[in-house]
């Protein structure tokens, strides 16, 4: 079966920036599956998927109008002053990386400054860079209706291969 728009292709990945440095990989996160066409990982992905079949070794370079974006089109939130300690200054064009409550950095640039709040552009470490991707298929199937109303693969791939 071919990978096309709604079906779930699940992939070994590897994607390293334009100077080699391996960003994300598979061998470590483990495959995953994705309902292509439905954007839920790299927008620029599903593209290069189509009309590959189980078994398919293929590597691409993506943009970052469609991988991570630009950092001027990075989504923007207004914070109120109060969240972050007293003496924090904020400069328009700076930058700094906050930690959620789940102990993942945020990175975040500050666009706008008022006596009340702050506003911060959420910008993906790899906004504004070309990613290369190599992809594996490891298999394609149809998508369940149930995964087409949820816009995303409801099964998990296989677990990572073992180190060796």
């Amino acid at each position: 079966m071919k990978i096309e728009q709604g079906t779930v292709a699940t992939i070994s990945y590897d994607i390293t920036t334009a100077e080699g440095e391996i960003v994300e990989s598979s061998d470590i996160s483990g495959p995953i599956a994705i309902l292509v066409g439905s954007q839920s990982l790299i927008p620029g992905l599903d593209k290069h998927l189509v009309g590959l079949e189980a078994g398919a070794e293929e590597t691409f370079e993506i943009p970052p109008e469609e991988a991570f974006g630009t950092e001027d089109d990075a989504p923007t939130n207004v914070m109120a002053r109060s969240e972050f300690p007293e003496d924090t200054k904020f400069e328009v064009g700076s930058k700094f990386v906050a930690k959620m409550p789940n102990g993942q950095p945020l990175h975040l640039a500050v666009r706008e400054v008022t006596d009340e709040s702050v506003t911060v552009a959420m910008i993906h470490p790899l906004a504004g860079k070309t990613i290369n991707m190599g992809v594996k298929v490891v298999s394609v199937r149809a998508a369940t209706g149930k995964e087409k109303e949820a816009g995303k693969a409801m099964t998990s791939p296989p677990p990572p291969p073992p180190k060796k």
